[in-house]
């Protein structure tokens, strides 16, 4: 029954994935939201009940698939996202002959990331890793032009060297890569910080650490809506979960701390949460600013990781919850002043306050979350952040603080100007009022809720982290 549970939320979205594909008669949206919601109860199921699945591939190497509480963490936040995605993609794309492999290619990617979270060693992670990067090319692709294809081979392209750094370093780490999560390194040679650092910096591809961040700003504004959300906001916290998995479950937070893998993982990360901001605030294109917003944000979580403290550990997990709700929710507003309001640049959005009043207070609320005001979640985990780098002490963590303000600044720099344009455009501007319908607003909603409930409640996540 055990080895079922485990199987059953990997198995279920990507087999209905492949029936949307071989089956144009089914209706995708609905099939999707359901399967995908589905797919949210066999999660919960599959931790609830833990237990573990070993495949011996040869005498040193083996798949496992078992249950933790980082895992279900993780896994809460994709389910959560993919479900809202879903739902607002049922309008988005209404009338679009071709959506069902956007449903189907999205059902195959939860799956792959659900697998993610269930791995119990490096290499299974790193099968369904690859797996997901394959699930997710076409959802770049999806509008066939010219500019669609070369994003989305881009996006390959990187995610392609990004796995074969990750390769290398497991091919250096020995024995490490098929060792179970949680049993940690007792000692790390040079070899074995070299390969966690060759671990990490592939990782950081897929969550748009510099140098490896160039695929992000290329692919979202040629992506739908949907997927450009996916792909900021829970795509990329795969190669956040790939870090977290290698540097506190296999190689030893302990014993890579002080070492010069650590050290150039916090430079970088620091180097990219400014050079992101700077980026975001000049560019005029609604959905690529919000593109290097990502690069930058994400890098906040990069930043926590590598203190390599259980509050630097914390702190990031934080962020991730409140980005992949902002980012997600940013994106789906984008979308939604896109289809229905016909602006792409930031210059467009004048008004827009009163055109979209319900998702443009939900761009408000995300915006704001993303600055890190209170009482949104985001003031949470951008404080815990700077608290768990004081503690730690060292200067690129001391830097990193100085960083992250400035950042902050930024980052209200370039979010605020579009809601101030949108809700006051000055006197004797005139529109119509279109919102969009419910399949678009609800979810911006929950993602609201989520935002503002435990920005006020923060006692709530403590014992889930």
């Amino acid at each position: 029954m055990t080895n079922i549970l485990l199987w059953l939320p990997i198995l279920l979205p990507m087999l209905a994935g492949v029936l949307l594909i071989v089956r144009p008669g089914l209706r995708p949206g609905r099939t999707s939201c359901c399967l995908s919601l589905l797919t949210a109860v066999a999660t919960a199921a599959a931790f609830l009940h833990g237990g573990v699945q070993r495949i011996d591939i040869t005498g040193e190497f083996w798949l496992i698939l078992t249950a933790d509480r980082l895992g279900f963490f993780f896994a809460a936040v994709i389910c959560g996202a993919f479900l809202c995605a879903m739902v607002y993609a049922t309008e988005y794309f209404r009338g679009d002959g071709r959506r069902r492999l956007f449903f189907a290619f999205c059902l195959l990617t939860q799956g792959a990331m659900i697998g993610l979270c269930l791995s119990g060693n490096l290499l299974t992670f790193y099968l369904f890793y690859e797996l997901m990067s394959l699930a997710s090319f076409p959802m770049v692709l999806y509008d066939g032009t010219e500019e669609a294809r070369a994003a989305a081979m881009k996006y390959f392209g990187f995610s392609v060297f990004g796995a074969a750094l990750v390769l290398m370093g497991m091919m250096l780490s020995g024995p490490l890569a098929a060792a179970r999560f949680g049993d940690l390194a007792k000692e790390l040679s040079v070899r074995s910080i070299w390969a966690f650092l060759l671990i990490a910096v592939g990782f950081s591809c897929k969550a748009g650490m510099m140098p490896l961040s160039n695929w992000l700003p290329t692919a979202h504004p040629v992506a739908p809506a949907p997927a450009s959300a996916l792909l900021s906001g829970v795509i990329t916290k795969a190669g956040v979960l790939g870090i977290v998995r290698a540097a506190y479950f296999v190689f030893n937070p302990a014993l890579v701390s002080g070492t010069f893998a650590q050290t150039v993982l916090l430079w970088l990360s620091v180097a990219t949460v400014f050079t992101g901001s700077m980026l975001a605030y000049k560019e005029k294109g609604l959905k690529k600013r919000l593109a290097y917003s990502s690069v930058s944000q994400l890098s906040y979580v990069i930043f926590g990781l590598a203190l390599m403290t259980p509050e630097g550990l914390s702190a990031a997990l934080l962020q991730v919850l409140f980005h992949a709700c902002a980012k997600v929710g940013l994106f789906l507003c984008a979308g939604a002043y896109i289809h229905y309001a016909e602006a792409t640049t930031v210059d467009q959005l004048l008004g827009v306050g009163r055109r979209m009043p319900k998702v443009t207070a939900a761009f408000t609320v995300f915006a704001l979350s993303l600055i890190g005001l209170p009482p949104f979640g985001g003031f949470v985990s951008k404080w815990q952040l700077c608290t768990a780098a004081f503690a730690q002490g060292s200067v690129p963590a001391q830097m990193g603080v100085i960083v992250l303000m400035i950042s902050a600044l930024l980052t209200a720099g370039y979010l605020l100007p579009i809601v101030s344009r949108g809700w006051f455009p000055g006197h004797g501007f005139t529109c119509e009022v279109c919102d969009g319908g419910k399949a678009m607003t609800l979810p911006l909603l929950a993602l609201c809720a989520v935002i503002v409930l435990l920005g006020l409640l923060p006692g709530l996540l403590p014992a889930a982290l």
